[in-house]
């Protein structure tokens, strides 16, 4: 590995931790599968193979992920473990939670912008469901 090509500052090493967790957690969650490549996690993050050689290895040594075999390589299949897997749940639920509220309409009596303090529908509402409902 060449280590102009690794990014292991403690900041970095934080970031790509939650990065590659986070990946796994999404291929697992959408059914690309719970056992995957290294090489398949390289293609939706933005950086190069040693960089993520060396990050992987740092998170399997952590007991965050787990591996087949002890030396990676990018046909390499490894797997959230199950401490990795609640970590990188969390990560994954604060990365997206603006993203996980409800849509336009699909309002509940707990949406600050549709309904007042006494829980009664604005006939403002910003979300312009008070007429749906």
């Amino acid at each position: 590995m060449e280590a102009e090509n690794i990014e292991d500052s403690a900041l970095r090493a934080l970031f790509w931790k939650e990065e590659i967790l986070q990946v796994m957690y999404w291929m697992d969650g959408e059914g690309l599968g719970s056992k995957i490549s290294v090489g398949q996690i390289l293609s939706f993050i933005n950086t190069n193979s040693e960089n993520l050689l060396f990050h992987i290895n740092k998170l399997l040594s952590q007991g965050l992920i787990d591996a087949d075999q002890n030396s990676m390589t990018l046909d390499s299949l490894v797997s959230l473990s199950k401490i990795g897997k609640t970590e990188a749940g969390k990560h994954f639920a604060e990365a997206f939670q603006g993203l996980q509220k409800a849509g336009h309409g699909e309002c509940g009596p707990d949406c600050d912008f549709c309904y007042g303090s006494d829980g009664v529908k604005l006939d403002d509402c910003v979300h312009n469901c008070a007429s749906q409902n």
